[in-house]
């Protein structure tokens, strides 16, 4: 009984899981996956639920195609000043021709594949194909990963796909795939400057579960080298990430991020080595944060309980924090600050599960009886707890609802107006708009009314009296004085309820 229990706390990694139906099975939802995460995005662009980011995104992947420069936008300008977002440059590809649906669709795409790389993951585990889809099922419709997917207000950020390209890392280091390992790894540090924290946490989570999977090989068959040389590289790849940021003139309105962060005044770290004395000599600080407490209770819950299984991943892990810490924006559940534990999350709850299901299958009748209905309880008490920590409206994703704040007349209305935008403007042409109109100009040269200096006089105003957020509201009459424009320089084209079209006279 003692050595079934102690299977609780190891693991049994096979080299290679071969393919079977279930394998096809899990493909096929997948692919499902993918098309209802899709349809709920596209819907929400549609009924103008998206602004800010998604369109920075669109604007900073085509930069290069447009002969603009690499990473650069209407809102911020050199985006690569605050962070790398090199993995924009190859979704420019993508965003070029379809415009922001099409980074929504990468996105959608993202789930899908953490779904089916969750259960191939399972499968390395020797849990049987069934099982594993159920697993890989609950956990990507849990709370925490439907409030992460769902990405509301904003739609997309690289980060999010972040991920499922941890669970491909995790995948390949397992079968101790080296060059596979390296080539992944890349793409994870090519999303951020702080996506290889994510990525070295899967290479420790890999090495500790190779090494404790095979206890009677010698040390020289137990160590994953493909983990080590990983988390090697992601630890070099953290400052070389900060320096070429930090290379990069700043703009008026792209800061570098360590000017950005809101724990210090802007200017008071003078370089990447002044931050990372900065963090060494406040650990404490750090550690006993509001923002560390707030992870350890998301780490509990949102692994199922299984982190109880593993609880030294709760070390690895604190690097997680660094950047919401940093920042001090009580952020933590954001997408682009939360990417990092939610790829943990999926690791340690895949681990602990497959943990959970050998020792089961090794038990009694009775034992197996209770295992499963002390499991069920669990996940749903976990799931009861992820909920206050997710916004309201993310339960409406289960149902395919759209967080828009419109009504659909309005929304109607907003539609039948703008369309003359889209037939009479040129896409050269600058345009302005309120916050949640963006989607009307997501592939045209959209500025952004708060960030006008020294950018072109817009010749198109996509106005909404009544925006939810108040400096960017425009009327037929009045527009955010800061903004420099002068309403009596344009003509009303037509106006539609609280919606209005403008356009700058000859």
């Amino acid at each position: 009984m003692s050595r079934r229990w102690r299977e609780m706390f190891t693991s049994n990694v096979t080299v290679a899981a071969p393919w079977d139906r279930w394998d096809s099975v899990a493909l096929a939802l997948a692919v499902f996956t993918t098309l209802w995460v899709f349809t709920l995005k596209l819907k929400t662009f549609y009924n103008l639920g998206y602004s800010g980011d998604l369109f920075v995104s669109v604007q900073a992947a085509r930069s290069w195609l447009e002969g603009r420069g690499l990473l650069q936008d209407n809102c911020f300008g050199n985006v690569l000043a605050i962070h790398g977002y090199f993995l924009l440059l190859p979704l420019g590809l993508i965003a070029k021709p379809f415009g922001a649906p099409g980074l929504l669709f990468v996105l959608a795409a993202s789930a899908g594949a953490a779904f089916f790389w969750a259960t191939r993951i399972l499968r390395l585990f020797a849990v049987d194909g069934r099982v594993a889809i159920i697993a890989a099922g609950v956990l990507l419709v849990s709370p925490l990963s439907v409030a992460f997917y769902q990405e509301a207000g904003h739609g997309f950020h690289v980060e999010t796909l972040v991920p499922a390209v941890c669970l491909i890392l995790f995948y390949f280091l397992l079968r101790q795939r080296m060059m596979a390992s390296i080539v992944t790894a890349l793409a994870i540090f090519s999303v951020k400057e702080d996506a290889p924290i994510a990525a070295a946490m899967v290479a420790i989570v890999a090495g500790v579960e190779t090494w404790i999977s095979s206890p009677g090989k010698s040390a020289r068959h137990r160590f994953n080298w493909a983990a080590a040389i990983t988390l090697l590289l992601s630890i070099s790849a953290i400052p070389l990430l900060l320096v070429i940021s930090w290379s990069q003139s700043p703009t008026m309105y792209a800061r570098h991020s360590l000017d950005r962060l809101g724990i210090v005044a802007p200017g008071t770290l003078s370089s990447p080595g002044a931050l990372l004395v900065f963090v060494t000599s406040h650990i404490a600080h750090w550690l006993g944060s509001s923002v560390v407490r707030q992870w350890l209770w998301v780490m509990i819950v949102g692994t199922f309980g299984t982190i109880l299984l593993r609880p030294y991943y709760l070390v690895v892990g604190v690097p997680a924090t660094v950047v919401a810490w940093l920042v001090n924006r009580n952020d933590l559940m954001w997408a682009p600050r939360f990417f990092s534990t939610e790829a943990l999350l999926w690791c340690i709850t895949l681990v602990g599960f497959a943990s959970v299901v050998r020792t089961v299958s090794h038990s009694g009748k009775w034992m197996q009886n209770a295992v499963l209905t002390t499991a069920i309880a669990i996940a749903a008490l976990s799931t009861c707890a992820q909920v206050p920590l997710v916004p309201w409206f993310a339960r409406g994703a289960y149902l395919l609802r759209s967080a828009s704040l419109y009504s659909p007349s309005e929304r109607r209305e907003a539609d039948g107006l703008f369309a003359r935008y889209r037939q009479e403007g040129k896409p050269e042409e600058p345009v302005i708009a309120s916050s949640m109109l963006f989607r009307y100009a997501h592939d045209r040269n959209l500025f952004w009314l708060n960030r006008l200096h020294g950018r072109p006089a817009p010749i198109w105003i996509l106005g909404d009296s009544a925006d939810p957020y108040a400096p960017f509201r425009i009327s037929t009459d009045k527009i955010d004085a800061k903004s420099g424009i002068r309403l009596e320089d344009y003509v009303l084209v037509e106006r539609r309820g609280r919606f209005a079209l403008l356009r700058k006279t000859e």
